[in-house]
């Protein structure tokens, strides 16, 4: 997903977290059992659903096959995750910060925890994972240039080895003439340099590809926490309509 859809998601989840937030200061007990607040009550349950579609599918691989002939699975995804945050925006609004009972606290708790950690797995581990393989292509080449690197040393230190001993042959043997090459040291010094300078940025991009592994092993840990509790408000969300239904609405 690229940074102007994650600025609009990053935008809804913080939209959510003020409409929560909203309880310190406003509360409407009549409205959730309004007609209107059915409505919305209503779109706000169709559009958490949405992203129970998108989990079938996804692990369904007969069902994946014919829905991805009509619709690409990376689309799915961006509905899955609008529909994600859209659902408990509108489900706030609902129940107008009327926290009675046990269910409806439950409820607006796993809903909110579904929310920021799907933000969290999709867009903060996401972005610390971004560029690996970039990365890798990029210490591959590095290595290359190292081994270059060190080559150029070797034939360095080779001139300032003859280097000092073309001098000292000449202080020693006057009628022996050795051609000396010129700045053989400084030569030396430069590629030594260019080795240690080289190795620092290997182990910088080795170091950002070990905490794509580390991110990796966390992304794993959240995904099955995220499907737990997603599962577990769909429980609470079925219950909660249940129950509505069950005592009256009281619009009718």
């Amino acid at each position: 997903m690229n940074s102007q859809e994650r600025t609009i998601v990053s935008s809804l989840v913080v939209l959510m977290i003020l409409l929560w937030l909203g309880f310190l200061w406003h509360r409407d007990p009549a409205f959730p059992g309004s007609f209107i607040g059915f409505g919305v009550g209503l779109s706000a349950s169709v559009l958490m659903l949405i992203p129970l579609v998108y989990m079938t599918i996804k692990r369904n691989k007969s069902l994946k096959k014919v829905v991805t002939k009509h619709i690409a699975m990376p689309k799915l995804l961006r509905i899955h995750i609008y529909a994600g945050v859209l659902g408990p925006i509108l489900a706030l609004i609902h129940s107008a910060h009327r926290f009675d009972s046990a269910t409806g606290v439950s409820l607006v708790i796993f809903m909110m925890v579904v929310v920021i950690s799907g933000f969290v797995g999709r867009y903060v581990l996401g972005l610390i994972s971004s560029n690996v393989k970039e990365k890798k292509r990029q210490v591959n080449e590095l290595h290359v240039a190292l081994s270059n690197a060190k080559q150029a040393l070797k034939d360095a230190v080779c001139d300032d080895r003859y280097s000092t001993f073309a001098q000292t042959s000449a202080r020693h043997i006057p009628y022996i003439t050795l051609n000396v090459p010129t700045s053989a040291q400084s030569k030396l010094f430069k590629q030594e340099s260019q080795v240690l300078s080289i190795i620092d940025t290997i182990s910088d991009v080795e170091y950002s590809i070990l905490i794509h592994d580390t991110a990796k092993v966390w992304f794993a840990r959240w995904l099955k926490f995220h499907i737990v509790i997603s599962m577990t408000l769909y429980v609470v969300l079925f219950f909660h309509i249940f129950s509505e239904v069950y005592f009256g609405l009281r619009w009718l």
